[in-house]
């Protein structure tokens, strides 16, 4: 493998990394006044994942918990995910909450030429990687491309190996190591900048960012809201390198916000 520019490393995250070391759960209640302003991720995060991603779904009950947090917090609840817009209105649906897509990438391509055609040559890249490695394929999102390969995880390291050398070509692209998932996205743009940006609009300006995410690209969004006086909720058994507090799967991320719908205020 040829040598790799520090500029161009990857952010790298391992599927079946350690339990995290922080196992300390968030706080059961909502603050009183203004207070928080939510960030969720979606897919293991808010969902399970699963096998075939078009596949996933909120259920009935988490509909209605984050239509009644929305409520009580006048509108500052945000789904921050890697899914594209489609996807997010697809799953999201009449839910009146604010998406970000594509790990704050969204529209990337539109007014970048140079980044456009670095991205077609990614995705010609990727198809021709898949074709020679059963069970993975490749999914083009408007602004990124992704390497899935949920359906052959032993392949990973080989996979990896593959990509890390076509990083020094992109200079509008970084490459991102998640979840059964290699994905070429925006190089300036993350989960991070995306929360800072919304945080200076209303309802979210003033408020205290709390992020809810399991993967490598929540990472980002943690050090941001750290940054803004907030802090991070990592869920899983992915080690965290930021977030405060712990929940151990979408079903606990699920109860956690039904407490914190129903629940009082925590005292001030």
């Amino acid at each position: 493998m040829s040598s790799i520019d520090s500029s161009f490393e990857p952010v790298v995250a391992h599927p079946q990394s350690s339990f995290s070391s922080t196992r300390i759960p968030p706080p059961m209640r909502l603050p009183a006044g203004d207070g928080w302003a939510l960030f969720l991720d979606l897919d293991g995060t808010l969902c399970d994942y699963r096998d075939d991603p078009a596949d996933v779904a909120l259920t009935p009950l988490l509909r209605s918990v984050l239509s009644l947090l929305a409520t009580r917090l006048n509108g500052a609840v945000c789904v921050l995910s890697g899914r594209s817009a489609a996807d997010l209105d697809r799953i999201l649906g009449t839910l009146k909450l604010p998406r970000i897509a594509e790990h704050g990438g969204a529209g990337a391509s539109l007014h970048d030429e140079r980044y456009l055609a670095q991205l077609l040559e990614i995705e010609a890249a990727l198809g021709t990687l898949s074709a020679g490695n059963p069970g993975t394929w490749v999914e083009r999102k408007p602004s990124s491309c992704v390497l899935h390969y949920r359906h052959a995880p032993e392949r990973a390291e080989s996979l990896r190996s593959a990509l890390l050398p076509l990083l020094p070509r992109y200079d509008r692209l970084r490459l991102l190591d998640g979840v059964y998932v290699f994905e070429f996205a925006a190089r300036d743009r993350d989960k991070g900048t995306a929360l800072f940006g919304q945080m200076q609009l209303p309802p979210f300006a003033g408020r205290q960012p709390v992020v809810v995410g399991d993967d490598v690209t929540d990472e980002d969004a943690f050090v941001s809201a750290i940054a803004l006086g907030g802090f991070g909720i990592g869920v899983g058994t992915r080690t965290s390198l930021a977030a405060k507090f712990h929940l151990d799967d979408y079903a606990a991320v699920s109860a956690w916000l039904a407490g914190l719908a129903g629940g009082e205020h925590a005292a001030a």
